[in-house]
């Protein structure tokens, strides 16, 4: 190792001493799937996170469509079978967390000081669509109770609040939000929940900044300038969640429709698209690592993955969280300075955190 590696080495690890934090992982889904194991924080997941450096997560709450009829909702009289697996994957990060002194659910930013202070990971429990609400707005102070601190409204379908942004250049609902919808995004921002505008079609992506006053996250998302779906973020978009001082995490999934171009660089080009719009204080990490669940998948549901919305490719270097020291290098190469580097890894969220929490 020669002595520009070693101190670039070195300066890595210093700009990982205080954690960094992703604001979207699909850690619940995959502990409900798993329920009849036990201690997968502990043996599947800590090595990775330890080996990253990770200090802060968001753990989303998805629900497969599988779990969902076409209304997203069961038959009169029956439990929501949405609500049901929300519900569940909460229960096992709790009973996880519980095994495994090394993480702690935080509902609040001080909470968040405390848990890092004490060398825990701190998990943020977050919504990926509002299906397990249903039509009725009191879940939500359920939700709130037991630690979710952020919500975004819609994964890629529609639901009762609103409709998400599909996976190719135009066609999404015309329409924004229903009146649950905007219901939603007034009670977030009166408890204090982080609105996440990562998904929602353009349409509920303006209703949303309309509503609302405090600063609005995506928690994980990709210009559109580099994969033009609108899933995917506009220039216009960016440029509103910076005035509101949002944050955008950039996610790892989506920097290319192309297989050939889903590269490390890439992904910087993302962070450095965003950053030249908006400022530096408005780019952070939301990698949405998913290839540990897409890999246990058959086949069959793979193709189905690709033909619903889009074949995911996965960046080489950057395939989970134990990666996370080739994004910091590769920011050194490309000139970041270590500010740079630090509201990228980690500060941006953190101050939203403060603001909001």
């Amino acid at each position: 190792m020669t002595a520009t590696e070693e101190s670039t080495d070195e300066r890595i690890d210093r700009l990982h001493a205080d954690g960094i934090v992703d604001m979207h992982f699909d850690l619940p889904m995959d502990l409900y799937e798993k329920r009849d194991r036990k201690n997968l924080l502990e043996t599947e997941c800590l090595p990775e996170l330890e080996t990253g450096n990770m200090g802060v997560l968001g753990a989303a709450i998805y629900i497969e469509d599988r779990y969902l009829s076409a209304t997203g909702r069961t038959r009169r009289g029956e439990p929501e079978t949405g609500l049901r697996v929300a519900l569940d994957q909460i229960a096992r990060l709790y009973a996880e967390t519980q095994a495994c002194q090394r993480f702690a659910i935080c509902k609040s930013f001080r909470q968040i000081q405390n848990a890092r202070a004490e060398g825990k990971i701190a998990l943020i429990i977050t919504m990926e669509g509002a299906e397990p609400l249903g039509s009725d707005l009191h879940l939500l102070r359920v939700f709130y109770e037991l630690g979710v601190r952020s919500i975004g409204l819609t994964h890629a379908r529609s639901n009762t609040a609103g409709h998400g942004g599909i996976f190719a250049a135009t066609g999404s609902a015309l329409e924004g939000l229903t009146a649950f919808g905007r219901d939603v995004v007034r009670e977030c921002e009166r408890l204090g929940v982080i609105i996440d505008l990562a998904h929602i079609n353009p349409a509920g992506f303006d209703e949303i900044l309309s509503i609302t006053t405090k600063p609005l996250i995506v928690s994980h998302t990709n210009v559109r300038r580099y994969y033009d779906i609108e899933r995917n973020i506009s220039d216009e978009q960016i440029k509103m969640i910076g005035k509101r001082r949002g944050v955008i995490g950039v996610n790892s999934v989506l920097v290319s429709a192309a297989k050939e171009k889903s590269t490390l660089d890439r992904y910087i080009d993302h962070i450095e698209y965003i950053a030249n719009l908006i400022g530096i204080d408005g780019v952070g990490i939301g990698f949405d690592f998913f290839e540990f669940v897409y890999r246990q998948w058959p086949e069959s549901r793979q193709k189905e993955l690709a033909t619903k919305f889009t074949t995911p490719h996965f960046i080489p270097e950057l395939r989970n969280h134990s990666h996370a020291s080739n994004l910091t290098r590769r920011l050194i190469e490309r000139g970041f300075s270590d500010d740079q580097i630090e509201k990228i890894l980690r500060e941006n969220w953190i101050r939203i955190f403060k603001e909001v929490l």
